[in-house]
């Protein structure tokens, strides 16, 4: 298999997880993403422990379905060996600071004189404008800055960290979509253009659901104390009898009804959105019913029922889920060298043409030679080209 874009040309000059995972989604989807990176060193996310042989599981995890040429675009061989691999692209794709590549010579503006028609994503922190865009940051600085952090976790606490990086992958999504939404212009324009995601951007965007009442001029969104965010016994987490949790979403009052009938405090169906003092007795009451039974048979007595529940699960758990198995989302393969390898599925589910996983992550520099000698380089000029360390 090879998917729907089987016929598009990748450059990925990113490093760490924005863009490697916007490019894994593209890869996945069967584009040739050609990973060009360091000499001597590659993507730092190579050497983020643990290793699996010369390989990190990181690396391993975001890779898959691409080659790796290296390159050293601090000089003038390797600027050319970049101008020549973008006269073969589509698509480019960095995630240096703003300005670096133009510095290097090989800004959008220079490409383009090359390839006209190029689609040029560039992933920052904060974008390509701005009182910020040359500031250092990472993942907690984003959702920070964009007020997510502020809302999330009790309202007698501290701010929490979502367990995973959000504004790293909103980022990623956002370039997809533009690479995507760009070849569709470019396919009746024949134009390309310059795509800048900010990781600040992308996820505030994510807030446009909690933001619209206070943009209508209601009460800001404030910790523990949304519909969404822990604030209502309806849609919440509770401690069950053996220490393991339990999510609830009963938001629409269909749910809730539901939920209360199960659990037998019928007298509770008409108080969902009750405030006050009241709402934190209905938590207590809610805390003490799960408190009875354990996380599982609670599942095998609300899980078939319109409760809208589900258990808190741990790795472990996940990976015996039947609906994570059902959905092929861990697949069991070998690597190269016969080490045994659980990868992540395909999350884009398309019945015509799906995705696949094709290839694991490239040793670096391992493509190399297929990729430069397709541009006309020889044996020899690829050996002079090392000497010189240009690749």
């Amino acid at each position: 298999m090879t998917g729907p874009l089987q016929d598009l040309r990748v450059l990925d000059l990113t490093r760490l997880q924005p863009g490697n995972y916007a490019t894994s989604l593209l890869g996945d989807l069967g584009a040739e993403v050609i990973k060009v990176e360091e000499p001597g060193t590659g993507d730092y996310v190579r050497w983020t422990p643990p290793m699996l042989g010369s390989m990190s599981a990181a690396h391993l995890a975001l890779n898959r379905n691409k080659k790796s040429v290296t390159l050293n675009l601090k000089t003038d061989a390797g600027r050319e060996l970049l101008f020549g691999l973008v006269q073969t692209a589509d698509v480019l794709i960095e995630s240096f600071r703003p300005g670096v590549m133009t510095r290097l010579g090989v800004g959008y503006d220079q490409l383009i004189e090359r390839k006209a028609d190029l689609i040029y994503a560039a992933i920052t922190g904060y974008g390509q404008d701005g009182p910020y865009k040359d500031r250092a940051g990472h993942d907690i600085n984003y959702v920070a800055i964009a007020g997510i952090l502020g809302t999330t976790g009790e309202s007698d606490g501290p701010p929490v960290l979502p367990s995973v990086q959000v504004a790293d992958l909103a980022g990623a999504m956002m370039a997809v979509i533009g690479i995507l939404s760009a070849l569709h212009r470019r396919s009746s324009t024949g134009t390309g253009d310059f795509i800048d995601v900010s990781m600040m951007d992308s996820s505030l965007s994510w807030l446009a659901l909690h933001l619209a009442p206070w943009l209508a001029g209601g009460p800001r969104l404030e910790r523990g104390k949304g519909y969404l965010n822990g604030g209502y016994p309806f849609y919440r987490v509770y401690r069950c009898r053996d220490g393991k949790y339990l999510s609830v979403g009963a938001l629409e009052p269909k749910f809730w009804k539901a939920l209360c009938l199960a659990i037998d405090h019928p007298e509770l169906v008409d108080e969902q959105m009750t405030e006050g003092e009241r709402r934190a007795e209905i938590h207590r009451i809610l805390e003490d019913i799960f408190e009875t039974k354990t996380r599982d048979e609670w599942v095998r007595i609300l899980g078939h029922l319109e409760t809208c529940v589900g258990p808190v699960n741990d790795f472990d758990e996940m990976s015996r889920d039947l609906q994570v198995l059902s959905r092929k989302m861990l697949i069991e393969r070998e690597l190269p060298d016969g080490t045994p390898w659980r990868d992540l599925g395909v999350p884009v589910h398309l019945k015509n043409s799906p995705g696949s996983i094709r290839s694991s992550a490239p040793e670096l520099g391992q493509h190399n030679e297929e990729v430069y000698s397709s541009l006309g380089l020889s044996p020899e000029d690829l050996t002079s080209l090392r000497s010189d360390g240009a690749i």
